[in-house]
């Protein structure tokens, strides 16, 4: 049987399959009318989200922006507009607030949904909101925004099932580079995300719970969702990414698989030294957004109590969903040793590659230029931008690297990120990672025109100068290269804990 990817009707026909399976989230579910603990009550909360939406006088093509805490529990609502035809847009509330009032303007006028976090964020825009938003619910009581009604009472909702090339989704990219793109997904598009992940799970076998600690409003957790609800995976969403949260769902749900973002693995890898060990009963780590550290993907592989763990890695971007994917095991970390992460695998069946020029004439294997790809996937259109071409032209990627003889890609940069001086950011990045163990974290960015190392160390204390200047020739960075230090709190980050590159002017450096 194909996959289902109509977020709207899916959950209920996974109940009628799989409704025992277990799907959970780690903390309380504040606005639902239970606790899901399996696939049948998370069928019943969509559908009481549905009645409550319905009562609302939510009806079919209207837009519902979210924003609201990171919680699995916006799966649910979203799927619950999708089930009447309403037109969910998925917005993280940790999104600068500048740009939130922006991408609500582009969405124009849409019904805005917001709990306790969302209305704080917002709540600097209050006076403006009316018009741009047509009105305000509210999930939680006593949201401090004009005219807010409370998501409370139902009524029996009418169900809407969209035909494959409607718009049924609109989530939105990372932003690191600045205001983030709104995106929309058709059933079709999602589909040709889900159908190359249903293969990956039936090749790999998954049994025990899969674990996700994601940003919920990115369409990755969408379409992870679609998989689970499609093959009976047992599921748990992990809605907050802080060491001591996750080490404790870790130890509560014992995980066979566990997916997060690059960024939030490397800052867990002191979780791997505690006692016990919260990442003993993971088999498969997988991570679909950045390449990952070598350093991270060491420490994580090495805390596995399984014979030979994997981590499996995709790459690819909110608009075009995973395109390449990388399978590591531990054997291949000890006998053939990891230095950089610039390999990120070979396209996965149904996608194309291609290297070209700045022309765009095509390149042979091992010629670095911008990597462009053809998919299914590719969303369907970008809010407040020039119509999209078609799925059958090639879509740049922003990238640089290579395709190797045997096809891999190997990524070198993103082309907005290159700084003179530096080959490969990514690989300098993680040669100063390897021989620096007490960085937490490193980006390196142009200051003025100058290479310049922003660090977070995991105490908290400068590093070295010493021990700095033999790393940064470990990692051929230019003898002028600076270093800017900053506590990793203050370090710039999207929902998808990215680091705003754009946002770290220097505080003033060492050599």
């Amino acid at each position: 049987m194909p996959p289902i990817a109509d977020l709207g009707v899916l959950p209920e026909s996974s109940a009628e399959h799989h409704g025992a399976t277990t799907l959970c989230a780690d903390s309380p579910w504040v606005s639902a009318c239970r606790t899901p603990e399996t696939v049948a009550d998370f069928a019943a909360v969509v559908a009481d989200y549905a009645d409550r939406l319905w009562c609302a006088g939510v009806r079919p093509d209207e837009v519902v922006a979210l924003v609201k805490s990171n919680h699995f529990d916006i799966q649910a609502i979203q799927c619950a507009a999708v089930r009447i035809g309403a037109l969910p847009a998925l917005l993280s509330a940790k999104m600068e607030p500048a740009h939130l009032l922006d991408s609500l303007k582009d969405l124009k006028r849409p019904c805005l949904l917001v709990d306790a976090e969302g209305a704080e964020v917002l709540r600097p825009w209050r006076d403006r909101l009316g018009a741009v938003v047509s009105r305000v619910l509210t999930l939680t009581p006593g949201t401090a925004l004009p005219g807010a009604v409370e998501l409370g009472e139902s009524a029996p909702h009418q169900v809407t099932v969209r035909d494959g090339t409607a718009p049924t989704l609109i989530t939105h990219s990372s932003g690191t580079t600045g205001k983030p793109k709104m995106l929309v997904h058709t059933v079709d598009s999602l589909y040709a995300h889900v159908a190359p992940q249903m293969n990956v799970v039936r090749s790999l076998k998954y049994a025990g719970i899969s674990a996700k600690c994601l940003s919920f409003v990115h369409v990755r957790m969408s379409t992870g969702l679609l998989t689970a609800l499609n093959a009976g995976l047992p599921f748990l969403g992990i809605c907050s990414s802080e060491p001591s949260s996750v080490r404790e769902a870790l130890l509560r749900y014992r995980p066979e698989t566990l997916e997060a973002q690059p960024n939030m693995f490397l800052r867990w890898e002191g979780l791997a030294r505690e006692a016990p060990n919260p990442f003993s009963t993971v088999e498969r780590y997988v991570s679909s957004f950045d390449a990952i550290h070598p350093r991270t993907l060491r420490t994580l592989l090495e805390a596995s109590d399984h014979p030979n763990p994997t981590f499996v890695q995709a790459y690819g971007q909110t608009e075009t969903g995973p395109v390449t994917l990388l399978t590591t095991t531990r054997s291949d970390v000890r006998e053939l040793g990891l230095r950089d992460s610039r390999v990120v695998g070979a396209a996965l069946p149904g996608m194309e590659l291609r290297i070209v020029d700045d022309t765009g004439a095509e390149l042979p294997a091992g010629t670095q230029g911008h990597i462009e790809v053809r998919t299914p996937a590719r969303a369907e259109s970008m809010l407040g931008r020039a119509p999209l071409p078609g799925r059958d032209t090639w879509w740049p990627m922003g990238d640089i690297g290579l395709l190797r003889p045997d096809g891999r890609l190997e990524l070198h940069d993103r082309r907005l990120d290159r700084v003179p001086g530096v080959p490969s950011t990514l690989r300098a990045e993680d040669v100063l990672l390897d021989e620096l163990p007490e960085l937490a974290e490193v980006v390196i960015v142009a200051v003025d025109g100058t290479p310049t190392a922003v660090v977070a160390t995991a105490d908290g204390k400068p590093l070295d100068e010493d021990r700095w200047r033999r790393a940064r020739r470990a990692a051929e960075l230019p003898d002028g290269t600076r270093v800017d230090h900053r506590p990793w709190e203050e370090l710039p980050l999207t929902g998808t804990m990215k680091v705003r590159r754009h946002r770290l002017p220097s505080h003033g450096a060492a050599g």
